[in-house]
């Protein structure tokens, strides 16, 4: 493993103190902005836990720092059967929670198992996210759920992350319960508030769809899911940035909507649960709510009481974000794998003992230090590694802008040319601003790579048994580089070539449709089906409403599901059309 290090003069000259002394006076007059630490909350099943259990979580939880917690209010637990309501579990943890001064949350749901339209014939382990058949029986839920704890419990969470795993119903179906959940918690508490969880992971193309929609003003508290992407945990930084400063209602947040994380997909390591507090922090969030396991005092104990001032790195290898403390600025610097960064990456040290104490959150002082000569490293990995005795006044302001991430990426800038491409038999920028061998692991995309007419290119492989059609990998995926193109929200005409071989089975046996990320949602190109005959031949679609935000970890794919051969494609090229034939 190797280690990240930032140099440091042991012993500093006369000259050097010197400086060091007006580099600090400067840090101290320097006007910064500062933001406080994002509500923490906490999810933890309280109703599930014993007396004792229960007790002892919400005193560690209290003494760590969490301001509230969350857990199901199961509908199934708490509605047993139509009409008939037992409160008792919930009942104790609510009473327990707010006797520790923590605020509660109450998510509503899953649906009961008794109102599922029996007509649909979902499996019995899958009607826990189905629909209900009666809109009239969710309502009663809820209505009952808000009197019983009306002024206890004042903020409502509509389901949990409603996406295909979690919400077997439509996108229609699911306002529709957020806005009757809206209009019974109000009528019984105007006070109260309700959460509409977005389904995907950041999905900021769905969001500015919603904003746009009749559905904004059904619900009061926008909850986000920080989940983690195939090229880690800096790639969440782009789609936030450009939610809070270009998608939300610019300039008047009280006319938008505070938005909370609501956690992450999967299981996580601690590590990652903090980074993830740290990036919500960084990026503007009101709450973070974080596993219950995932908290503990020994990163809380840090940050408590401290305000982030700005950053110095933004990834894609190491994040270094500034702070101030009671007891003056210190960094705090993650990165995915441990890596050297060079000195100049970071800041000056204006206080050599004070640096010699650096760790790890909740590590022994000097920890994260190594000293080899007249030189001091810090050695910064997953866990976030706290350095004190450094000058932070070149620290970038807040917010975090869409500029400010494109700009820390790493490669080659793309986003002065005209095109980008994929040709695999180019021998030195075979993807060249689009990418595609590093999403093969998506559903349906595990294809393969072959030499063809002396060229290399890719390989849709389908199976053409019958019952073996789950077994199919018809789609090419594609990602257009974020500096080339990034939620375009249809400004820019686009123009994509396909240059494939022809149909070895004849005439209308082999074709493929682009299923691309537009304004509307992801949509399909019209079937082109490829000529008969050996041989590359090209095609090209023309498209005047990309969006191209990575939704769904790509922008676009190649579909040929639906032809009696397999596909080879051996380049694909997308360009920028001129702006007038938009008009």
């Amino acid at each position: 493993m190797r280690k990240t290090r930032l140099l440091v003069h042991a012993k500093p000259s006369p000259c050097a103190r010197l400086c060091s002394c007006l580099i600090t006076i400067a840090c101290l007059l320097l006007p910064a902005i500062a933001w406080a630490a994002p509500h923490l909350g906490a999810d933890v099943d309280l109703a599930a836990l014993s007396p004792e259990a229960r007790a002892t979580e919400l005193s560690r939880l209290a003494q760590a720092g969490v301001q509230s917690v969350r857990w199901r209010l199961d509908w199934n637990r708490v509605e047993p059967s139509p009409g008939a309501f037992t409160w008792e579990a919930d009942e104790a943890a609510v009473n327990a929670a707010l006797a520790h001064g923590l605020e509660v949350v109450l998510i509503l749901g899953p649906c009961a198992e008794w109102a599922v339209d029996p007509a649909r014939e979902v499996p019995a382990d899958q009607r826990q996210f189905s629909v209900p058949k009666d809109i009239g029986a969710w309502r009663r839920y809820v209505r009952e759920a808000a009197s019983h704890f009306r002024g206890r419990v004042r903020h409502w969470q509509v389901r949990q992350q409603p996406n295909l795993r979690n919400f077997r119903g439509t996108r229609r179906e699911f306002l529709r319960l957020v806005a009757a959940a809206t209009q019974e918690v109000t009528a019984v508490d105007p006070q109260s508030l309700v959460i509409m969880p977005e389904s995907g992971s950041l999905d900021i193309a769905e969001i500015s769809r919603l904003i746009q929609s009749d559905a904004w003003s059904s619900f009061h508290v926008l909850g986000v899911y920080l989940d983690q992407r195939a090229d880690g945990l800096s790639s969440l930084a782009l789609p936030w940035a450009v939610l809070t400063n270009e998608v939300l209602p610019a300039g008047d947040r009280a006319a938008s909507r505070p938005l909370w994380v609501l956690g992450s997909g999967g299981s996580l390591p601690a590590e990652a649960w903090v980074q993830r507090y740290l990036l919500a922090w960084a990026l503007g969030a009101d709450r973070c709510y974080l596993p219950a396991a995932a908290v503990s005092s020994e990163w809380t104990a840090v940050i408590r009481g401290a305000d982030l001032t700005g950053y110095l790195l933004l990834g894609p290898d190491v994040w270094a974000l500034a702070f101030r403390g009671e007891q003056g600025p210190f960094l705090l610097a993650w990165s995915a794998q441990e890596a050297p960064v060079p000195a100049s990456a970071l800041a000056p040290t204006v206080d050599g003992d004070a640096a010699s104490k650096a760790a790890p959150v909740g590590g022994a002082p000097g920890s994260a230090v190594v000293t080899q000569g007249e030189s001091t490293a810090f050695t910064v990995g997953p866990r976030p590694v706290l350095i004190p005795g450094l000058c932070l006044d070149a620290a970038r302001p807040l917010p975090i802008t869409r500029a400010d991430v494109l700009a820390a990426r790493r490669g080659l800038d793309v986003s002065p040319s005209p095109l980008v491409y994929a040709d695999w038999s180019m021998p030195q920028l075979p993807e060249f601003g689009l990418r595609h061998r590093d999403l093969r692991h998506l559903p349906g995309g595990i294809v393969a790579s072959e030499e063809r007419y002396d060229r290399t290119c890719v390989r849709t492989l389908m199976r053409p048994g019958r019952g073996e059609e789950k077994e199919d990998n018809p789609w090419i995926y594609f990602d257009v580089d974020d500096r080339w193109l990034y939620f375009d929200q249809g400004k820019t005409p686009v123009a994509i070539t396909v240059e494939c071989d022809g149909s070895f089975l004849g005439k209308q046996k082999l074709g493929f449709n682009i299923i691309y990320d537009s304004v509307s949602g992801y949509r399909f190109t019209p079937w082109q089906w490829v000529d008969a005959g050996a041989g590359w031949r090209r095609y090209r679609v023309e498209l005047n409403d990309v969006n191209f935000a990575n939704r769904s970890g790509y922008d676009f794919h190649i579909n040929a599901k639906g032809s009696k051969q397999d596909l080879w494609v051996a380049s694909v090229t997308v360009e920028k059309r001129p702006a007038e034939e938009l008009r």
